[in-house]
Formats: structure tokens, sequence, C-alpha cells
């Protein structure tokens, strides 16, 4: 019953339908079958919208389904998911909570692939910015995306 709400054309409709995905992904099978229905490439849609309440919404959303194996698979299917997510970590854009994008993309720093696709899209550009402004996870998130270069080995202490 989401999935037509997460399609509506009214606003917040749209924003309403977003946090009520983050309230039911509260147990595994839940975020499975949320998942499962499509709702992930629903999200991802709202992550190009207008409405900065929207785009956090469906960060916010898409944080708690990509713990879920499955939905990971189905968002970096998307072709606009890991870049539309990057955006949002962009210190321009005001009034946005960064945690939720950062803890998506937290979920799939692990895939050699995505944490391409993070780099391509400019994460680093932006992360470190985040980090200085102290905010949570962005400090993990940048080490996990230097973790893939043989040279970063010789720089750590």
């Amino acid at each position: 019953r989401l999935l037509p709400l997460l399609n509506c054309g009214v606003l917040a409709v749209r924003i309403a339908a977003a946090g009520a995905v983050y309230e039911l992904g509260f147990c595994s099978r839940a975020r499975r079958e949320i998942g499962e229905c499509g709702c992930v490439s629903a999200l991802v849609r709202m992550l190009d919208g207008k409405a900065i309440e929207e785009k956090e919404a469906a960060a916010k959303a898409l944080s708690t389904l990509v713990i879920c194996p499955s939905n990971r698979k189905i968002f970096r299917k998307e072709e606009k998911g890991i870049v539309g997510t990057v955006q949002l970590l962009d210190p321009l854009i005001k009034n946005l909570d960064k945690k939720w994008p950062i803890a998506v993309l937290a979920a799939l720093v692990h895939s050699k692939k995505c944490r391409k696709q993070m780099v391509a899209a400019g994460a680093c550009l932006h992360l470190p910015k985040l980090v200085e402004s102290d905010v949570e996870g962005a400090k993990k998130l940048l080490d996990g995306l230097g973790r893939g270069k043989l040279w970063g080995v010789f720089a750590r202490p």
C-alpha cells in the first residue's frame, strides 16, 4: 500500500509515506518485504526531488532499508541511487541532516564497485568538510572510501 503513496503527485503525501517506510523498517523481515515490493526504486526517485524535506525523508527511509542485503542489491542496480545520495552530502545544501545519506553510503562502502561510484560522484570532495563539522559517520565513511588504495596503507600511522 505504500508504493502508490511514494509515487503520488502530492509532496506531503510522499514525505509522509517515506516516514512510514522508515518507521516500518524496524525488523529485518519488514525491511526485506518493503524492498521487494519496489519501494527502494521509488525512494531513489525521491532523492531527485526539488524539496529538501522530500530528499531527507527518502534518505532517512533508505538508511533503514539498505541494512538488508537484498535491498542493497536493488539500490546498487538503481542508476541514480549512489549519485543522488552523494549529491546530498554537498555542504551547500542547508537544512538537510547529513547523517542519513552518510548512513546509506556507509552500508554500501564494502562493495568495490560502489566505492568507485561514490568517488566518481564526488564523495571525497564533500566528506572532509563534513568531517570538520563533526557529522555522525562521516569520518568512518571517508576512511572506508580510502581503503581500496594500496598507498593508503603506508600513510596510516
